[in-house]
């Protein structure tokens, strides 16, 4: 069965046959010569005829297309995550991959990759590029220990071999295009602008607005959770009611940013002002405690698209601009940071990198978004 799919601005050949031991890829610049070649093909198998040259693997490692190394690495790859899944189905789609055979991926063309990533048609952001090369680096990093001699050395990843900083724009970049950088999230949430989501999610209308939020007292514990603790959004919605320990006063989360996609379980302590609310709300149910996620794999994106989109309702109708549901993240950690009682400081930033799930205690840089005010207001 042939079957013809554009990849950019060429198209794809697959062929599919059980004289075949595998199914044969090819890529041409036009969709009629992708067809012909598919019929021409096709006449020749159904006749029981295998052309010569794919009787057997005769290609060397290096001849292989990249789309068929990516194909190989999604379906035999131990370490693929879901991400890389998907954003590996968007690069094959990049016109400087289309095409390209593996011995053509040299470190001269992946240093033409990156300026094309930067260039007016695509203008992507540092971490965008990161994340591209990071996905491809991994494949051939399988592909070339995959294709190794037992006791020969590997050959160089030239993904590999990019110097520090190749994702940000240098000024030669900049003549080209607006130089973009990486956002730095620094969003707290002030005491007004917390009343007003409050009062948001209890259905207080706003003066100009003609009707007030619909209440969801699931949606409001929701939020109050993430506030909270600092549970990731997908850590928040899969909980289950056996996780939730209220004699302890404890969650047991299964986090969900372990290495390449494993669970990372971690144990979270219940604020005081959270545990009534979570004693009542768990009272009688059993399995997921939330409505919004069916528990399958396939409705995990629409679940946290949908939620996504609740979170940046609720921001814009209490008025707190440019602040997203990751934001709470943030916000929760400056929470935990600043808890005192009558010793001093309740928790060390060791405590709280645990609480957040976080190997690298660097990641307290990155999410400690301390008010100076607060800081000040420390002076008496």
């Amino acid at each position: 069965m042939a079957n013809v799919q554009q990849r950019g601005s060429k198209f794809q050949l697959r062929v599919k046959n059980k004289l075949l031991s595998k199914p044969f890829f090819f890529t041409f610049d036009t969709e009629v010569e992708a067809r012909n070649y598919g019929e021409q093909l096709e006449s020749l198998l159904a006749r029981g005829i295998v052309p010569q040259e794919l009787l057997a693997p005769t290609q060397t490692p290096g001849d292989l297309l990249l789309l068929e190394v990516v194909r190989a690495y999604t379906q035999q790859s131990a370490v693929l995550t879901d991400s890389d899944d998907a954003l590996l189905d968007v690069v094959i789609q990049d016109k400087p991959v289309i095409g390209l055979r593996v011995s053509m991926l040299t470190f001269r063309w992946v240093e033409g990759y990156v300026k094309w990533l930067k260039s007016p048609e695509m203008h992507l952001v540092p971490s965008t590029i990161r994340k591209r090369i990071g996905v491809l680096g991994r494949v051939l990093d399988w592909h070339i220990n995959s294709t190794t001699l037992d006791g020969a050395t590997p050959l160089a990843n030239p993904l590999r071999l990019l110097p520090r900083g190749y994702s940000s724009y240098s000024k030669t970049d900049s003549e080209l295009v607006e130089a973009k950088r990486d956002v730095a999230r620094d969003q707290r949430l002030s005491p007004q602008d917390d009343a007003r989501i409050l009062a948001a999610l209890a259905g207080i209308k706003r003066d100009d607005r003609e009707r007030a939020l619909t209440t969801d007292p699931a949606f409001t514990l929701l939020y109050s959770l993430i506030v909270d603790t600092g549970l990731r959004l997908f850590e928040a919605f899969r909980l289950r009611s056996d996780m939730i320990d209220l004699q302890r006063n404890i969650i047991n989360v299964e986090g969900s940013k372990g290495h390449r996609g494993a669970s990372k379980p971690r144990v979270v302590p219940i604020k005081p002002s959270l545990r009534e609310p979570l004693r009542a709300w768990c009272a009688g149910r059993v399995g997921l405690i939330f409505p919004f996620w069916d528990g399958s794999k396939e409705q995990r994106p629409k679940a946290t698209t949908k939620l996504s989109a609740r979170f940046k309702t609720l921001f814009d109708y209490a008025a707190v601009p440019n602040f997203t549901e990751h934001d709470l993240r943030h916000e929760a950690t400056c929470r935990w940071f600043e808890l005192r009682n009558e010793r001093g400081w309740m928790f060390s930033e060791l405590e709280i990198c645990r609480i957040m799930g976080w190997s690298d205690t660097k990641m307290v840089l990155r999410y400690a978004s301390l008010r100076g005010e607060d800081l000040s207001a420390r002076f008496g």
